[in-house]
């Protein structure tokens, strides 16, 4: 069994463990009701929420990919959106999606280095956007969410030092040329070591020349404010299609709720679950969302914790998995 065979079926495993629990926990036949009569054009919303997150993130990558010195279509950009989803999904602290698609942009013969350039300046984007929008939330959610959970504010403040910790470290990495070659230098004789490289002197060269591209990249994006802006707008027009989920979830089960409160405390969730380390951090965004929105939906918070789950993480597995098995297949042209 591969490591991600084996993650995946973890993740899987903590998932049905978990809706085991929320369904022992609520009126099972009560909430399958409320799923089944969901109002189907306010989940078709939710579902346009889920694809516009995975069009923003794409557009996003596309931006970059021209000052990273890529030339690639944004159908393929928007294929390795998903397969970044699919193995961010099934790995902790949703460490695994970059590697997977450098890997997939090298397999189809782009520059790992450009590849690596392109995705760690929209990742650079995005951890801005989200650090600031989840200090935000913490703000205009504090006074209502502070009574469900009394040490919020510890818990918030560790989501918010864990993102802005790989900021810092995103930003070290993309300026500094000589901190980004002794992280890679340091993996490589690691990797050396246990006898995984082999010929080490000609993939250490290659490695060295990928990292130049990966800077020379990196500066082109971060010099460039137009640039920049632009993918800070689309990263923040991913995150605001993300949280608006649960908001059009309610609404399908017939809870109407008020929007800017829902997402500052959709934004909370986002921020402390970020901390968890099971993959996608299974059961505890699951368990998050019941604490946080129970006093808000009553007894329809299990379905809805059920169909929020599902447009922003299940979906991302299924589809996510498919691009991969298939994408492996069939390359860019």
């Amino acid at each position: 069994m591969n490591k991600n065979t084996r993650n995946f079926m973890i993740a899987a495993l903590i998932s049905i463990i978990t809706l085991l629990i929320v369904f022992g926990f609520s009126d099972f036949s009560k909430t399958v009701n409320y799923i089944a009569r969901a109002n189907l054009a306010w989940l078709l919303v939710a579902l346009l929420m889920t694809i516009l997150t995975w069009t923003f993130e794409a557009l996003t990558i596309m931006v970059f990919s021209r000052e990273s010195g890529l030339k690639v279509r944004f159908s393929y950009l928007f294929k390795i959106t998903l397969i970044g989803r699919f193995f961010a999904a099934i790995t902790p602290f949703y460490t695994g999606g970059q590697p997977a698609q450098v890997a997939y942009m090298t397999k189809d013969k782009h520059s790992a280095g450009k590849a690596t350039s392109m995705l760690v300046s929209r990742f650079v984007v995005y951890q801005i956007v989200i650090t600031i929008f989840g200090v935000v939330g913490v703000l205009a959610a504090y006074s209502f969410v502070s009574k469900e959970i009394s040490n919020l504010a510890l818990l918030a403040i560790v989501g918010f030092l864990i993102n802005s910790g790989v900021l810092v470290f995103l930003f070290f990495f993309s300026l500094s040329k000589r901190f980004a070659t002794g992280i890679a230098k340091f993996f490589f004789n690691f990797l050396a070591k246990v006898k995984l490289v082999k010929d080490s002197d000609t993939l250490l060269s290659r490695l060295f020349l990928e990292v130049d591209k990966f800077h020379k990249g990196m500066k082109k994006s971060l010099e460039n404010m137009g640039i920049f802006f632009a993918g800070l707008l689309l990263a923040f027009l991913q995150i605001l299609a993300f949280i608006s989920t649960p908001y059009f979830v309610a609404l399908a089960v017939g809870i109407k709720l008020d929007y800017l409160r829902l997402v500052s405390i959709q934004l909370v969730l986002f921020l402390i679950s970020s901390m968890v380390p099971t993959p996608g951090a299974s059961g505890a965004s699951e368990g998050f969302f019941l604490l946080f929105f129970a006093s808000m939906l009553g007894e329809k918070t299990a379905a809805v914790m059920v169909l929020w789950r599902f447009f922003t993480y299940y979906v991302n597995i299924v589809v996510g998995g498919l691009f991969s098995v298939f994408g492996a297949v069939k390359k860019e042209s």
